[in-house]
């Protein structure tokens, strides 16, 4: 992960219903891949045509005075330029306080400008990347019963504390609820130093949308054991308490760490995850009522992100494999050319273009 980090806690705010009142919906079961190629036809033709939003979303700040990286700039540039939308979908900027001011929304928004024309867009690409932006504040609180001296309680990772731990929380399970995104269809998820760096053959929405994808991740990825201390004991004991948790574990080809049933379960094990500087989510699947109760447990006990510093990137992972259908739901989108700040070599595959929508 890079620059602004990612993990999360469960805020009860003003700024949402409480969880009763969300109506959260559950997606039919997902169609038999031995369908007849023309009844899939017909599918993907009704899927294609149906309506859905979509946003962009980046955590550029988590404390009021912190600044976002240069990186930022080139990351939105290549994402207008790279992608070939079939909508311009609205690009969301978190941050913790210091776009409130006109002022400085309009001097982020000339410095872009500026990196535009470094990138080579087009006049009209540029305006229509200006007119995405959407600056959207989110207060970031350390919860109640947590320190804020951290010489004395000594989180992991102390030095980033608690922006880091703030972004945790939030990506973990804070964001499916949040006003400005609970209620779309998906989000793709980037980091402020995050790169499409060369022309993709589609639009990510769009596939998501005509494959009936509920889930997509760049890279796969592993957390070392010093920032996951008891996930793997908290995952496995909620499965044993939900049969059907442990039976889509099963299905989905679940790796324990060694020694499930002895004590001292995953010690120092490392969990693996998904990069969390480039994921697609179908906001539905994560708004269940099954889901909803297992976020809620998570994030009931919040020194797991803001002592232990437990990360979205493994969370995502455990999540998607306990509630959603591998095989059918979960897309690695290896056919963008990704980058990330320092890393170029993630493995590719050929990208083939989506049917002509009319």
């Amino acid at each position: 992960m890079g620059g602004v980090m990612f993990c999360a806690l469960w805020l009860i705010s003003s700024s949402g219903p409480p969880m009763s009142s969300l109506g959260f919906t559950t997606f039919a079961p997902q169609k038999s891949s031995s369908s007849s190629s023309l009844g899939t036809q017909m599918d993907l033709s009704v899927a294609a045509l149906a309506p859905y939003t979509a946003a962009v979303v980046y955590m550029l700040t988590t404390l009021p005075h912190s600044r976002p990286k240069e990186t930022i700039f080139r990351s939105l540039s290549l994402l207008q330029k790279s992608v070939p939308w079939r909508h311009h979908r609205p690009v969301l900027l978190f941050h913790a306080g210091l776009y409130d001011s006109g002022d400085n929304q309009m001097t982020f928004l000339h410095t872009l400008r500026n990196y535009t024309v470094e990138y080579n867009l087009s006049s009209e690409a540029t305006e229509a990347l200006l007119e995405r932006i959407e600056f959207v504040h989110l207060q970031h609180d350390v919860p109640e019963g947590i320190p804020h001296n951290t010489k004395e309680y000594k989180p992991v990772w102390r030095e980033y504390w608690p922006s880091y731990h703030h972004m945790c929380a939030f990506f973990s399970y804070k964001i499916f609820r949040h006003p400005r995104v609970r209620d779309l269809t998906y989000y793709l998820r980037l980091g402020d130093d995050s790169f499409i760096q060369a022309p993709t053959c589609f639009d990510p929405f769009e596939y998501m949308h005509i494959n009936d994808k509920s889930f997509a991740f760049r890279v796969q990825d592993m957390d070392e054991g010093s920032v996951t201390a008891g996930m793997w004991p908290f995952v496995s004991d909620y499965a044993y308490r939900y049969p059907e948790v442990e039976d889509r574990l099963r299905s989905n080809r679940w790796s324990w760490a060694p020694k499930r049933l002895l004590p001292g379960y995953g010690t120092d094990v490392g969990f693996p995850g998904y990069g969390g500087d480039f994921e697609i989510v179908r906001l539905a699947r994560f708004q269940t009522p099954e889901v909803t109760a297992f976020l809620k447990e998570l994030a009931s006990e919040p020194k797991r992100f803001y002592y232990s510093r437990w990360g979205d990137a493994p969370l995502r992972r455990a999540t998607v494999y306990m509630f959603l259908n591998v095989t059918e739901e979960v897309h690695q989108m290896c056919e963008v050319e990704y980058a990330s700040e320092g890393i170029t070599d993630y493995p590719m595959c050929e990208c083939a273009p989506l049917p002509r929508l009319t």
